[in-house]
């Protein structure tokens, strides 16, 4: 029987840390010698992402059940397979915390992933075969035609979703061409098998809904979109992958300390899973949330070339799941007052992280969004003195936004951004909370914008002049991105440049003083070259764009004064 484990055999990509060039690993090398390399290195950065949950999960899995020494805690019961039979959930918090943060540190000193890991892969192997009785993240025929309709079984030969679709780099359906695709026509619906691993993972948390097949459930559904999909995510960058997997290691909700039993999908019972997904209960632990199934995919095989069918699962509700998804920023409904995920649009592609500070930190006073898990993590090392005292942060994001289509939900475009920090300021102790770092920093971001809001009327004001009310808009937004485009890196540097024991009032002057520079330089690059009808103005319009770059200037002044008050 065919066979290709994804503990032994090599699939993922990675950096060398030493020479930089890319290799192939299974997972067992990598969790082996992750100090060795860089990072991720497969087709796109929300691919990386991906594999990094699955890669957390099986982590996550081992160390809340034994330690680094392979023991197993006092509140579980093991089976041979290092399954949890029974466990205590009432153990005391405070013990649990103590425990875990130990285990923690252990594996954080010395500098690999103890014995236990590969104890609980090579007694799991089965569950990590792509083939075999139970294939990795799919389902067999006979499970496959269980849960489907009759006209949608693998006999009728229909549900199937193309390699081309899968491939997220150019997601083609039948209905219309990838053009510039990164793969050429003939290319398109083939792959290795170390790739399809990576897409198949890569689809689960990034799934569309074009697909019209879906599981068989007593009331109407609609497939879900693939979770990741439904994120703007957060997560942190170490200098090398073995400090990624450990900074992203969260062996309990640091603001909830609690025993939660963590069960990766590979674990559960199938039938089971389809019955709690069809009745939309929401994960209750990290390790099933960040292996969660958007489809119930099979793959046929006829001379090595793979036909994967495809049913879709319903989604679970995503309201106030800040509990169980550490990797997402989150904002708040005005209407019902619960969190949803702050999904990303293509309006907002250009949006650095800095621009959405907020969303990754508490500031006082601010209930628009809720601190990411991921970023409560780290304060809370922080705070132990484990990790982080003068050091770096470098929270990342990576994902695909869609095309926005309700009917498809194609990927459109994809994001990767990051926000270095010092954790002597992001997590910032001052007792006057109005003083701390966070609240200045969000300050300045929110006086940033309300100067390029300043530049986008100053556009609006040219745009009418060029092209009537109607095209003003369009223009104006176009434009707009060059404020930014300049300001970002300055910004940037500005933050990455703040220390715990800075004079606040003085960092603080120096940004305005630099955002005023931008603000005026963007101006000048913009009046380089100027038509006819800007000085002149029109009937409709009486203005022209000397008036309009007065009116900016005064603009940028009124909201740096008001700044300062």
């Amino acid at each position: 029987m065919e066979s290709f484990n994804l503990t032994t055999e090599p699939w993922i990509k990675v950096l060398d840390g030493k020479t930089n060039s890319e290799q192939m690993v299974s997972i067992k090398e990598l969790l082996q010698n992750a100090a060795d390399y860089r990072q991720l290195a497969g087709e796109m950065h929300a691919q990386d992402l991906a594999v990094l949950r699955l890669l957390e999960a099986i982590l996550m899995t081992v160390y809340t059940r034994v330690d680094q020494d392979g023991e197993a805690y006092e509140w579980v019961t093991l089976n041979d397979k290092m399954h949890v039979q029974s466990d205590d959930d009432e153990i005391d918090s405070f013990t649990l915390l103590q425990i875990l943060t130990e285990t923690w540190l252990s594996l954080y000193k010395a500098g690999q992933f103890s014995d236990a890991v590969f104890d609980y892969l090579d007694k799991n192997k089965d569950l990590f075969d792509f083939f075999g009785d139970r294939p990795f993240y799919q389902v067999t025929a006979e499970q496959y035609d269980r849960f489907v309709p009759d006209n949608k079984k693998i006999a009728k030969g229909s549900g199937t979703v193309d390699l081309m679709q899968i491939n997220r780099l150019i997601s083609q359906s039948g209905n219309s061409v990838a053009i510039f695709a990164p793969k050429s026509a003939n290319r398109k619906n083939k792959m290795t098998l170390d790739e399809l691993v990576r897409w198949i993972i890569t689809y689960q948390n990034f799934t569309g809904v074009t697909d019209k097949t879906k599981v068989k459930a007593k009331e109407k559904m609609s497939n879900s979109r693939g979770w990741l999909y439904t994120l703007n995510p957060v997560y942190a960058q170490g200098k090398n992958l073995f400090e990624t997997l450990m900074l992203n290691l969260l062996l309990f909700n640091p603001n909830k300390p609690a025993y939660v039993q963590q069960r990766p999908v590979w674990e559960e019972d199938l039938g089971e899973y389809v019955k709690k997904r069809l009745s939309q209960v929401k994960p209750d632990n990290f390790a099933e949330t960040y292996t969660v199934w958007s489809r119930l995919l099979h793959i046929e095989w006829q001379d090595g070339t793979p036909t994967v069918f495809s049913a879709g699962l319903p989604a679970f509700d995503s309201a106030n799941a800040y509990n169980i998804e550490p990797m997402s920023t989150w904002r708040r409904n005005q209407k019902d007052g619960n969190y949803y995920p702050a999904t990303r649009q293509l309006s907002s592609i250009d949006i650095a992280m800095w621009r959405n500070f907020g969303q990754y930190i508490d500031i006082e006073g601010r209930d628009e969004s809720k601190e990411p898990l991921t970023v409560a993590w780290l304060n809370y090392l922080k705070s132990k003195k484990i990790v982080l005292n003068n050091q770096m942060v470098n929270l990342h994001t990576s994902g695909i936004i869609s095309n926005g289509g309700a009917t498809s939900l194609m990927p459109a475009a994809e994001f990767d951004d990051n926000l270095r920090i010092e954790a002597d300021v992001l997590f910032d102790e001052t007792e006057d909370r109005k003083n701390a770092w966070p609240e200045r920093i969000e300050h300045m971001v929110d006086l940033s914008q309300k100067v390029g809001r300043k530049y986008y009327g100053f556009l609006m004001e040219i745009g009418r002049i060029r092209f009537g009310s109607q095209g003003a808009a369009d223009f104006a937004g176009r434009k707009s991105q060059m404020f930014y485009d300049n300001l970002n890196e300055p910004f940037e540097n500005w933050l990455s440049g703040l220390t715990g024991g800075d004079d606040r009032d003085e960092k603080q002057e120096t940004w305005e003083k630099e955002l005023r520079r931008v603000a005026l330089k963007t101006l000048s690059e913009f009046l380089e070259i100027i038509a006819p009808r800007d000085i002149s103005g029109t009937n409709d319009v009486q203005s022209n764009i000397f008036i309009a770059a007065n009116k900016y200037r005064a603009g940028i002044n009124k909201v740096m004064n008001e700044g300062k008050k």
